[in-house]
């Protein structure tokens, strides 16, 4: 039969709000003439980081350390304000290290923030969480509106098609659950907005696949609200939604520590039949794109669990809301978080409180997991003690603590989640810090062919076939690593078997395909892998119809109990660990087998005696020493294995006398170390039947040769104050049966001891058959630590881009050989050669054979780099050679080598057409550097002469490059004489003209880079006859 078990884990995500690359969208904010908004950007790093902001055509450059924060403000031209249009208003943010990015949309009295998802945490289908108000009844809004709900979408890859379905009509006439379908290129956007409430709107693309990057940033909130029947005063709302694919089931809420108003949570369905509980109570059930608005008290805790995967969005009400008797009654205003599943937990992050000046108390709402409160470390200090049980939830904690406005820290090892929020006079923001996204469970099943009990059961040297099971159908790939050190192995599926004791983390690799775009998520879980021991004694060999022979499973370890089979006997009585059997009829094949069992249903290796039945039958060999240390003084003991009192026993002793006990089941021997043979046996004969008898095998007695204790190798610690040192003795001679005690372990029995400090330690071997004791005393000492001695010798590279410098040192101190890690290093017993060395300031790691390290540091120098640059002395008429070109070289060492494409040698080259040629230079060290001169189509030079003696020439243009013309002359009373694609030979209609001023106009055409160009002059000129 083949039993199942199930373990469900949870994962820590990759997918998170912490990444590289990110798109980020602002919705609408109202805005006054004396209050414009403005959209704030606020990178948090988790560790170093250089990058840029790219909004439209600016780019702003950052480089922040880990821990650090930048910020920078943009004005109102990025925020949408149109709706139903596209637009480019998206600002992308690309790092080098890992950061987590905040954007805040904010004007006076009305400002929201929103934690912003990076690309590879987008998703391609949504359903919106928005907001829309109208004022409870009696309320006297005064000046105060509410304005429309808002949603964003940004794409993040060109060609991407949308379809929207907007719940509420737009207000750009599109009606409720009408799609539109749209396309955008990346950083693309299109904002809606509605009168009504858009939450459980939809957006999804229609031409993504699972894999690919066509992905969608989607935000949700309103132009300007307020929150709850109470109060009219309102506040921009501003969350990024997150993708459907990160939602989860369980949630808890935890009111704002700085309002006395309580708050409004909504629960948004992606399924038909979302079943909702609060604290464990049914508040209604759901279908897709539908939601419950619940409402909750001041200190009002509680866990929100539900039947299908739901978005769960916290609301904090308007400022009139709060309780009037309270110090903070002016405080505060809407604001919107998106609640994270408990599931999707950070262990560590670095985040923003709001840079707003208005705020004027900022808090952060922490939950972990319940006993790892005081593992809670708040921007350096231990906060455990904050931390309160959550009503409905056994399993978490939760804090509300104040923090300063700005950056900063978190962590838990066991993972939190966390909301940032915080209110000013008539104001407020609230978003959450972070969170993991990916929300994979998972459960892990392995089958074995026999019944097991318990989870993360895995069993000692038995094959068991493992089957991962995650929740979400995307993930296709799987690698087993079951920390063993055997090899790798693919498959959601996969045999394996354990063939070492000890506790191992099996790490499972799940990936969903190796497209860019693709995510992988790593699962851990523990198991303990028990060799079950044990040894099944009792007679081999026994008389037949014997009443009663017991067997014992003896000497266990990890053992609970045996199941008993016996062949060719009866058994009369069993327990955990012992059997009973009557043998009746003789046979040599009478079998008792014992299959041990663990605790946990694991079985042990099948151990079985033969037993044969017969009258005449050997029994066991006498239990004794089977040697001699020398001369004795005492009696030795020899006794049956399995004595039955229904035998009588005669012992025969060869080369020794019994001292005492002869006829009995123990006897004691005096042997003659002079003796040429020493043995002993004994005859069983059974009383009842006197011919069943026999003679058990012959124990031969040796005399041992003289006991020794030896060193056989000990081991330093590799590095000072490690504690990996190594010593090993072996103990020879005597009768090899020996007890061993170690002076800093009186539990090591082994003749090796491992992870030793340095210091002194004794050891002593006893012989347990009397043959000596012996003792032994070693010192381990610290070796002196990993030196660099003397003066570095070094060979600059070549070339500056080249990695041929090296260097020569003298290592001292460690366990010689050395070598550098990663790179090329030799060394001869007293220096290390390193090779292969760039140019510039180095940092290697030098190790000694025993994995000791030192961090070296110095620099290889080496020629400047080879550079080009280029000089056009005269460019190129289109077709002509009249261009001239010169090259400029730095860096490298001369003298060079200079060889043009064309064959010409030397810096500067003349003759040329336009176009561009290319040149290789080479220096002295042969390092080379290529490039590509140009030299420019210029317009050709054009002028006419002043004055025309037609006895010398035509009249026409004078030009350093060749064009296509078309001239034209008039005479002084503007009369055209002469029109002609050549010059003019000063004649007219056959005859020559008299001297006088003349007017022309030329215009002509040339070749320009690839296309016509045009051109006209006017003047005038004198005819001189």
């Amino acid at each position: 039969m083949l039993t199942l078990f199930f373990v469900s884990f949870h994962s820590f995500a990759q997918l998170s709000t912490i990444g590289k690359e990110f798109y980020v969208g602002f919705m609408e904010n109202y805005r006054r003439d004396n209050q414009p908004d403005v959209a704030v950007i606020i990178i948090s790093a988790n560790e170093d980081s250089e990058g840029f902001i790219q909004a439209g055509n600016i780019n702003i450059p950052f480089s922040i350390q880990a821990g650090e924060q930048f910020v920078h403000e943009f004005g109102g031209e990025f925020i949408h304000r149109t709706s139903g249009e596209k637009e480019k208003k998206s600002i992308y943010i690309n790092s080098s290290g890992e950061i987590a990015v905040h954007a805040f949309n904010h004007r006076q009295r009305s400002g929201d923030g929103t934690v912003i998802l990076p690309i590879n945490s987008l998703g391609k289908d949504y359903y919106v969480t928005a907001h829309a108000d109208v004022f409870g009844a009696g309320q006297d809004p005064g000046g105060n509106n509410n304005f429309e709900s808002t949603l964003l979408v940004v794409a993040v890859e060109d060609n991407t098609q949308l379809e929207i379905i907007a719940s509420s009509g737009t207000v750009h006439t599109v009606p409720a659950n009408a799609p539109m379908n749209i396309t955008l290129n990346a950083g693309e956007s299109y904002q809606v907005k509605a009168i009504g409430d858009l939450t459980g709107s939809r957006v999804r693309v229609l031409n993504g696949t699972d894999g690919d990057c066509k992905n969608v940033a989607v935000f949700g909130g309103n132009k300007l609200t307020s929150v709850g029947d109470c109060g009219t005063t309102g506040d921009h709302l501003f969350q990024q939604t997150y993708p459907i694919k990160a939602w989860g089931k369980s949630y808890i809420h935890v009111p704002l520590a700085d309002r006395s108003s309580g708050e409004i949570v909504k629960v948004l369905a992606y399924e038909n039949g979302t079943d909702v509980r609060v604290n464990g109570n049914s508040v209604g059930t759901l279908n897709a794109g539908k939601f419950l608005k619940l409402e909750f008290g001041t200190d009002e805790v509680v866990s929100i669990e539900t039947s299908k995967p739901t978005a769960v969005t916290g609301l904090a009400k308007s400022q009139a809301c709060n309780a009037k008797s309270t110090a903070y009654t002016a405080l505060g205003d809407p604001a919107m978080i998106t609640y994270s599943a408990n599931e999707q937990r950070l262990k560590s992050l670095v985040f923003s409180s709001a840079p707003e000046t208005e705020i004027e108390r900022h808090f952060v709402n922490l939950i972990v997991p319940s006993g790892f409160a005081d593992q809670t470390i708040l921007n350096g200090q231990n906060v455990g003690l904050n931390f309160k049980p959550v009503p409905g939830n056994s399993g978490f904690e939760y804090a509300q603590i104040e923090v300063q406005g700005g950056v900063n820290s978190v962590s838990n090892p066991e993972g939190f989640i966390g909301y940032a929020y915080g209110s000013g006079f008539i104001e407020s923001y609230g978003y959450a810090m972070g969170a993991s996204l990916e929300n994979v469970q998972f459960e892990t099943e392995t089958t074995y062919e026999f019944e097991v009990e318990g989870e993360k059961v895995a069993c000692y040297n038995k094959e068991g076939v493992w089957k991962i099971i995650p929740d979400v159908p995307k993930f296709t790939s799987f690698t087993w690593d079951f920390g063993d050190e055997t090899d790798l192995q693919e498959g959601q599926e996969v045999a394996h078997t354990f063939t070492d004791e000890g506790i191992f983390e099996v790490l499972v690799i799940a990936s969903t395909g190796d497209g860019s775009c693709d995510s992988e998520e790593e699962f851990t879980f523990e198991v303990e892998v028990k060799k079950i021991e044990g040894e099944l004694i009792g007679p081999s060999a026994v008389c037949p119809n014997e009443d009663e022979v017991t067997y014992t499973f003896t000497k266990t370890k990890n053992f609970e109990k045996v199941i008993w089979e016996v062949e060719n006997g009866t058994e009369l009585v069993s327990t955990d660990s012992t059997i009973t059997i009557k043998w009746d009829q003789p046979t040599s094949n009478g079998f008792v087998r014992a299959i041990p069992l663990a605790e946990n249903g694991c079985d042990g290796e099948i151990q079985e005696i033969q037993v044969i039945i017969s009258d005449n039958y050997e029994p066991d060999l006498p239990l004794g020493p089977d040697g001699i240390c020398g001369i004795q003084s005492m009696g030795l003991d020899y006794e049956v294995p399995f004595p039955s009192e229904r035998n009588q026993y005669n012992w025969v002793v060869t080369g020794g006398s019994i001292s005492q006990g002869q006829g009995t089941e123990k006897v004691s021997v005096v042997w003659d170390f002079d003796a040429s043979e020493r043995s002993i046996f004994y005859e069983s004969t059974s009383k009842d039947n006197a011919l069943c008898s026999g003679s058990s095998e012959i124990l031969e007695v040796a005399i041992f040769s003289e006991f020794k204790l030896e060193l056989m190798d000990k081991l330093s610690p590799a590095c000072p104050s490690e504690t990996n040192g190594i010593i090993k003795i072996e103990p020879s001679g005597g009768s090899g049966w020996y007890e061993v005690k170690w002076s800093h372990d009186p539990n090591l029995e082994s003749y090796s001891a491992f992870g030793l400090s340095s210091g002194t330690y004794e050891v002593t071997v006893v012989d347990l058959s009397g043959c000596g004791e012996e003792t032994l005393s070693i010192s381990l000492d610290d070796l002196d630590p990993i030196e660099v001695v003397g003066t570095i010798i070094s060979e600059d590279v070549s070339c500056s881009d080249q990695t041929d410098g090296s260097y020569r040192v003298k290592v001292v101190g460690g366990t010689a050989p050395y070598e550098v890690e990663g790179m090329d290093s030799k060394w001869d017993g007293e220096f290390l050669q390193v090779s292969g060395v760039a140019k510039g300031v180095f940092s290697h790691s030098i190790v000694d054979s025993r994995g000791c390290s030192l961090i070296y540091e110095g620099e290889i120098k080496g020629p400047d780099p080879l550079e080009l640059s280029f000089i056009e002395e005269n460019p190129g008429c289109p077709g002509g050679a009249d261009g001239v070109l010169e090259v400029k070289v730095q860096g490298g060492t001369g003298p060079y080598s200079i060889v043009w494409e064309n064959g010409l040698t030397g810096s500067k080259i003349s003759g040329l057409s336009s176009g561009e040629f290319s040149v290789s230079v080479t220096d002295a060290n042969g390092c080379e550097v290529s490039g590509v001169g140009k030299v420019s189509e210029s317009k050709p030079q054009v002028r006419m002469p002043t004055g025309f003696n037609p006895v010398r020439s035509n009249y026409e243009p004078i030009t350093n490059c060749s064009i296509t013309y078309q001239l034209f002359i008039w005479d002084r009373w503007g009369q055209l004489i002469y029109s002609g694609s050549e010059g003019w030979n000063g004649q007219f209609r056959g005859g020559s003209l008299p001297t006088g001023t003349y007017t022309y106009k030329i215009d002509y055409e040339y070749p320009l880079e690839g296309n016509v160009g045009r051109d006209s002059k006017t003047g005038t000129f004198t005819l001189v006859q």
